[in-house]
């Protein structure tokens, strides 16, 4: 399980999401802009709610699920993360179905990153999505994804994301699995030495993330 630290700012500690955390997580995450009308996203936050209820003694603090909070020195929430499945893993139209076991055991999703406005620009994000990465690749995956505004895009290429318009990965069948969402640019982060990054119809291509 995840050990409490500290980051650069000596006033913040991270520590592993609750489910009495529910409430600041879901408050905390809805500042993100998830392009949705304010009426939406408390149910589009539901799911994450629920996930909170669920832990076990494995790597990842909610079974599938990762959540990390950080809180200033009076023990106030001030920013949090959110990693889990994504949606396109188990939807039949985007992921055949042999592959969806092996895409939720080596590949995960940051679905929400946010730092209140107070506590921006003091090293919080880079913080809290850098224990994400270590926690995910010492979990064995290999690597750790993400849909962002693309005023994001310099943010996150600082932290080694690549991005671009496509998500695209190569299965070991040799196919080629593409996701694209109107109005985000994906990102990705390979996190094992055995995953490489090709170049195919154009786009930067995960290769080798599902591989034995």
């Amino acid at each position: 399980m995840f050990t409490p630290t500290v980051p650069t700012d000596t006033d913040i500690r991270i520590r592993t999401a609750t489910p009495e955390d529910g409430d600041a997580l879901v408050e905390l995450i809805s500042l993100v802009d998830l392009q949705l009308r304010a009426e939406e996203v408390p149910g589009a936050l539901a799911p994450m709610r629920y996930a909170l209820t669920a832990s076990d003694d494995g790597p990842l603090s909610h079974r599938r699920n990762h959540f990390l909070i950080a809180e200033n020195s009076e023990g106030v929430p001030v920013g949090a993360i959110s990693c889990g499945s994504a949606k396109w893993m188990s939807d039949p139209n985007r992921s055949p179905k042999l592959m969806r076991r092996r895409l939720v055991e080596r590949i995960s999703t940051v679905h929400g990153l946010a730092v209140v406005p107070a506590y921006r620009n003091r090293g919080i994000a880079r913080t809290l999505l850098q224990h994400a990465e270590e926690t995910f690749r010492d979990a064995g995956y290999t690597v750790l994804t993400l849909r962002h505004d693309r005023s994001l895009t310099k943010f996150y290429g600082q932290l080694g994301y690549i991005s671009h318009n496509r998500l695209s990965l190569k299965l070991p069948t040799g196919d080629l699995l593409s996701i694209a969402d109107r109005g985000w640019k994906h990102a990705f982060k390979v996190l094992s030495p055995t995953v490489s990054i090709t170049t195919i119809q154009g786009w930067p291509t995960i290769t080798g993330a599902l591989t034995d």
